[in-house]
């Protein structure tokens, strides 16, 4: 079965831009036949609502165009720093692949570019690996998701696992920690600055004891989409026990750049489970490590289980998807 998914895994250049091509076409057929009938969730969603409609062309081709950069920055991230051992477009491919079957998402630009920024933020800070005076990549990876809590303030709760993973990635310093803080608080002053003392805005400071105390458990009634979310469950834990199994074959950087990709999406984990609420907002990220984990197992334990899972993926991804479209 290896021929099956080497196609996928090294791509000619034709096939790559038919890929493309392709999840194009699918995703303005879905904007044509279906559209997310409830506005982007949260404060910073309804002002974006009143600038640009999630269900307008506009904001459908943005999300795609967002969509694409973050396969491209999946890809590159994998290349400069090997987690796979091997260069392959399956990251690429089952992001696209969720991301074109995950309808909530479609014109909800927000939650993609939020994704983007907290992506640049684990670039930079894979970039620090044995780095403990790393202080200028640590300034940026911080304020890069200082700009994701912008757009997602649910992501803030994120700072603590990235200091924890900065133990895995060797780079955890005095240095690394303050360039951190200063690199988050950054730009929040001075959005704070311009709320106060040009807009005399003071509400935000009720706001924030809300924030913290603010949960909602997962609930959910739609059973077709519980089950949906199992078999996910189901497979990315698949992927992980396998990983797991071959992690001795990885080189030590390597196991360590997975435990803090593997620590994040913990955490992302969390919020979709604790924050329920926002949960479509937490889809793209959720994408993201869902397509390296899989990714890994379909390009190194290449059997046949495997390419029935792959199999299985696709399709209840666009099972999923009809599914929406017809409820």
């Amino acid at each position: 079965m290896k021929s099956d998914l080497q196609k996928l895994i090294v791509p000619s250049l034709p096939l790559t831009a038919l890929i493309y091509v392709v999840s194009f076409v699918i995703w303005m057929l879905f904007y044509i036949i279906y559209k997310y009938p409830y506005p982007m969730p949260g404060k910073i969603g309804s002002i974006a609502e009143s600038f640009l409609s999630s269900q307008s062309l506009a904001a459908y081709l943005l999300s795609y165009a967002i969509v694409v950069v973050n396969s491209m920055v999946i890809a590159q991230m994998n290349n400069r720093f090997s987690f796979i051992r091997t260069r392959t477009f399956l990251p690429t491919f089952v992001y696209l692949l969720v991301s074109v079957c995950w309808l909530p998402l479609h014109g909800n630009y927000v939650a993609n570019l939020a994704a983007f920024f907290v992506l640049l933020a684990v670039f930079m800070s894979l970039v620090m690996y044995k780095m403990p005076n790393g202080v200028e990549q640590a300034f940026l990876s911080f304020f890069l998701l200082a700009l994701s809590t912008f757009l997602v303030p649910d992501y803030a709760y994120l700072i603590v696992l990235f200091w924890i993973g900065y133990f895995f990635l060797k780079c955890f310093s005095p240095r690394v920690f303050f360039a951190s803080v200063f690199g988050f608080v950054t730009p929040w002053i001075l959005y704070l600055s311009v709320i106060f003392f040009i807009f005399n805005e003071q509400g935000f400071v009720s706001d924030i004891p809300a924030f913290f105390y603010r949960y909602s458990v997962f609930h959910y009634e739609n059973i077709p989409a519980i089950i949906y979310v199992l078999l996910m469950i189901l497979i990315v834990a698949i992927s992980l026990v396998q990983m797991i199994a071959k992690s001795r074959q990885d080189s030590i950087q390597a196991r360590n750049e997975l435990n803090f990709l593997k620590l994040l999406f913990f955490g992302v984990a969390m919020l979709f489970v604790l924050r329920f609420s926002n949960y479509i907002s937490y889809l793209p990220l959720i994408a993201m490590f869902f397509s390296v984990f899989t990714a890994y197992t379909f390009t190194l334990i290449r059997n046949l289980f495997n390419f029935i899972v792959f199999i299985a993926l696709v399709a209840l991804s666009f099972l999923f998807a009809f599914y929406i479209i017809i409820i």
